[in-house]
């Protein structure tokens, strides 16, 4: 009878050791993995973005005013007024895609390249910059996190509208012009011509 009783111990120390055990590899065997897999999204996240040339960055801040009211039959309704003024800021960068890039080296001195036309790259609110003030809501009319959304969604196209307008894309194929051809120059191209499609 002893000898039984003193097995039982023995065996429930051998099972909690071997499940501490299956369950530390199956922890790091999936840890491993996951960090893995990560890694391998960055990679491929920066390697995509090596194929655009940005050479412009517009920078801006802005403040704007938000007002809504709730309207029947075309007549205000009282008590359902809301608004906000938020003051952001962002940046605009214009370039050109050089995936669709075509390159013809006529020879050791002459070299030719066709690019698409440049175009806005990426058009980015720093939310960490924007600040919300002077919020009136009321009870029937409340503030919303999508009214935000909405207004900053809204400026960034208008934004964009407006930097295309004063010639931001225009200064971007005149950069693209000088860093491409300055580049080849060194490489001892000696004639080097680009052409937008």
């Amino acid at each position: 009878m002893r000898s039984k009783t003193k097995k039982k111990p023995y065996i429930t120390i051998f099972l909690i050791i071997l499940a501490i055990v299956i369950a530390l590899f199956f922890y790091i065997r999936f840890s491993i993995k996951k960090e893995t897999d990560m890694l391998s999204d960055t990679i491929e996240e920066e390697i995509s973005k090596l194929l655009d040339l940005s050479t412009v960055k517009y920078n801006y801040t802005n403040v704007v005013a938000y007002k809504d009211k709730k309207k029947f039959n075309g007549l205000n309704m009282p008590f359902t007024n809301k608004g906000f003024l938020i003051k952001y800021s962002g940046y605009i960068k214009a370039g050109v895609d050089l995936k669709s890039a075509e390159i013809d080296v006529k020879d050791l001195k002459n070299v030719e390249i066709k690019l698409d036309k440049p175009k806005v790259l990426d058009n980015v609110i720093n939310e960490e910059d924007s600040y919300v003030y002077d919020e009136k809501e009321s009870v029937f009319n409340q503030l919303k996190l999508k009214d935000l959304y909405d207004v900053l969604v809204k400026e960034k196209e208008n934004m964009e509208k407006e930097v295309i307008k004063k010639g931001i894309l225009t200064e971007a194929e005149k950069n693209t012009k000088e860093i491409l051809t300055s580049f080849l120059k060194n490489l001892g191209f000696e004639n080097v011509k680009i052409v937008f499609k």
